[in-house]
């Protein structure tokens, strides 16, 4: 029983890194390619532009 909740966990580690190479790639590009972001933040959707990026 054991295997199957470390290998459920190793998989959601797997996917959780990949998440963040992935949000990192794509901020890199959108700084890159001078473009905004459209994020939610406190339940509002807001839109960041690149430049703004460099500053977080």
């Amino acid at each position: 029983m054991k295997e199957g909740k470390e290998s459920h966990s190793e998989f959601i580690s797997k996917v959780l890194k990949g998440l963040k190479l992935s949000s990192e790639r794509m901020i890199k590009s959108k700084i890159e390619k001078n473009q905004s972001l459209v994020i939610m933040r406190d339940g509002k959707v807001i839109t960041i532009k690149a430049s703004e990026l460099n500053k977080l």
